[in-house]
């Protein structure tokens, strides 16, 4: 499975010198509306010292890291859900993704003609929320006569759209309700924009940076401080000189890399790791994953022949210095097809071909 992050805000927010910072990627950016029609997309490698360290202790000369899809689309304006500056367009390339990237501008100079944070974050919002509200009555006129017949999964489904309906209304998004399992299984059917995860981005001017004012932002939302112009020229930098630059801006750490880790954090994800010949391969998969779901993963042969699978902690198999050391001493274990797997472990499947 791809997972996929989808970078939105207002035009002009800083969206696209963001997906530069993230990807270092030469990008159109220009200040004035739809300089970027069609969305950029990039896969973005994440950075892993777990599997760097498997792949020095087995000799692989293949390192393989699991990535993540960032997708950059045009910035939205007043009116998107009705497809102003091509607003249907753009809402329907967020469809797909896992999780959404909110770019707050927070410079003093206008932004689509807003000067004030808070109103950028609504236009942005409502317009989401105004999607899913023309997904949910549409829904509901296409489940409606199946009442009718006595069908009971079109009351259920009913019952959950009334509730997405005035959910919308008082303008909150999805993602604040709870859900059954059942129901859940519906909203995925849906794409709806507001029920996907959010991390706000807060892109500040060098000044503002590291004191910024957070309050604007809803009660536990996750928020990223960032300067993503600093960033961009942060990601041209050899790795050698940029420690110097981060330090010369009182940052410990890039912006943009924490962005990706919480990401990852965000989506409820866990990394697995096969060691293979001359490969070393990190997985990511949801957290709770079965064994052979992540057999799956690797090949549709090794879900369908699964056998078991033999399971070593990466730091244990890191401590021990080889697979064979960590046999003898019965850390390796072996498991069955319904072992939920754990971030870190080190995988070996058996499988019948």
């Amino acid at each position: 499975m791809a997972w996929s992050c989808g970078i939105v805000g207002l035009p002009n927010a800083g969206k696209s010198t963001l997906f530069k910072a993230l990807t270092a990627l030469d990008v159109t950016i220009e200040n004035y509306p739809f300089s970027t029609i069609d969305p950029n997309k990039a896969v973005i490698p994440i950075p892993d010292q777990r599997l760097s360290a498997l792949a020095e202790l087995c000799a692989s000369t293949k390192i393989t890291p699991a990535a993540i899809e960032i997708i950059d689309v045009a910035g939205l304006v007043e009116g998107a859900s009705r497809g102003e500056g091509l607003g249907n367009q753009f809402l329907g390339h967020l469809r797909n993704v896992n999780l959404m990237i909110h770019v707050i501008a927070g410079f003093d100079r206008a932004i689509n003609n807003v000067f004030d944070p808070v109103a950028r974050m609504e236009i942005v919002n409502i317009e989401l929320s105004l999607a899913d509200l023309d997904i949910v009555a549409r829904r509901q006129q296409k489940v409606e006569p199946k009442l009718k017949s006595g069908d009971k999964a079109a009351h259920i489904e009913l019952v959950l759209l009334s509730r997405l309906d005035s959910c919308l209304n008082q303008g909150l998004p999805l993602r604040s309700l709870s859900f059954s399992r059942e129901e859940e299984l519906i909203l995925e059917q849906l794409s709806l924009l507001t029920y996907k995860e959010m991390i706000y981005v807060y892109n500040l001017t060098e000044d503002l940076l590291l004191n910024p004012d957070l309050s604007v932002f809803p009660e536990n939302s996750l928020v990223i401080p960032i300067c993503a112009s600093l960033e961009a020229e942060l990601a041209d930098l050899p790795p050698d000189e940029q420690k110097q630059f981060l330090e010369a801006y009182g940052l410990k750490e890039s912006r943009a890399e924490k962005l990706l880790e919480d990401c990852y954090k965000h989506l409820n994800l866990s990394t697995f790791y096969t060691v293979k010949g001359n490969e070393a391969r990190s997985w990511i998969v949801p957290a709770g994953i079965r064994a052979v779901e992540a057999a799956g993963k690797v090949h549709t042969d090794m879900e369908r022949g699964f056998i078991n699978v033999e399971v070593i902690a990466w730091d244990r198999l890191i401590t021990e210095g080889s697979l064979a050391r960590t046999r003898e001493k019965g850390f390796c274990r072996t498991e069955g097809r319904d072992y939920q797997v754990k971030d870190g472990d080190v995988l070996l499947f058996r499988f019948r071909n």
